[in-house]
């Protein structure tokens, strides 16, 4: 609606993980580099902790596409399923495709052992991203995935002897607490990374930036609107994206020609109304940006 007034070719501030508005700040591209290593050195597993909103979406899809570009891998990304192990199971064998029917975790198991015996099946290294991973709740599925990163891939030239699977596990800081419960699945974790809320000159940065990526002039908003999003919003990528397209269509609706501290604050308070969270930026609405 309001593309043509702020001369946009899109929305730029929609929460989704369209990699072409990606802004990776210094700990966000360290902690996909650090993904990065534990998927080309065939490590067990990696963890990475934030809050809701942070951008742990965003970096998976960046490591997604990374992963496309090695040769002899593969990424399956799914959110945990209810159902504990068979939940887990039953993503894992879909993400297969033998065509076959998915029967029971143990149906699964061989299914894996199978394919990666057999030369010819074509199985690949996969690297499972599990998202939301703080809503594991049963220890039966703590143990699946120890049986996964039990396999093998033997044989392979550029990698002889490695697991047949790196488990990236993402999610709220409930699953620092989860980990450090949980000692066998802390030792296979080669790296655990926390991604921090982006700091005034990050979330400067991070709205000039997506204005830039959608057409945009990266100088509609004022100094001290950028100020008081950065306040308001506590560097919450999701709350910067609420904030920000509310001002976009405020603006439009004023024919203002800039978004000002008083559009903005206009913004922040239409925002926050609605869930109800006054100074409160945490709440959980998903992880996709």
């Amino acid at each position: 609606m309001y593309l043509a007034h702020w001369n946009l070719r899109e929305e730029p501030f929609q929460n989704v993980t369209d990699s072409r508005f990606a802004y990776l700040s210094d700990q966000h591209q360290e902690g996909l580099a650090r993904l990065i290593y534990l998927v080309k050195g065939r490590k067990l597993g990696g963890a990475l902790i934030g809050p809701y909103g942070v951008g742990k979406s965003m970096v998976l899809e960046m490591l997604a596409q990374n992963v496309a570009t090695i040769p002899g891998c593969r990424f399956v990304r799914f959110d945990v399923p209810p159902g504990g192990s068979s939940g887990l199971a039953r993503q894992v064998f879909w993400s297969m495709e033998t065509g076959r029917t998915y029967e029971d975790v143990a149906s699964v198991l061989e299914t894996v052992r199978g394919l990666i015996a057999n030369p010819k099946s074509g199985f690949q290294h996969t690297v499972l991203a599990i998202d939301e991973a703080q809503l594991i709740r049963e220890s039966d599925s703590l143990d699946f995935l120890h049986l996964l990163t039990n396999f093998r891939l033997t044989g392979r030239p550029d990698h002889p002897d490695s697991p047949a699977f790196t488990v990236i596990l993402a999610g709220h800081e409930q699953l620092a607490a989860l980990i450090a419960r949980e000692t066998a699945l802390r030792q296979r974790l080669s790296m655990i990374w926390h991604l921090e809320p982006l700091n005034e000159r990050q979330t400067i940065e991070y709205v000039e930036s997506r204005m830039r990526a959608a057409g945009g002039d990266i100088w509609v908003f004022e100094e001290n609107a950028l100020a008081e999003v950065a306040a308001a919003s506590k560097g919450i990528p999701r709350m910067i994206n609420n904030m920000c397209d509310v001002a976009l269509m405020m603006g439009f609706a004023l024919k203002a020609t800039k978004i000002s501290l008083s559009i903005m604050q206009q913004a922040v308070a239409e925002v926050r109304q609605p869930m109800g969270i006054g100074d409160d930026t945490g709440a959980p609405e998903g992880d996709k940006v």
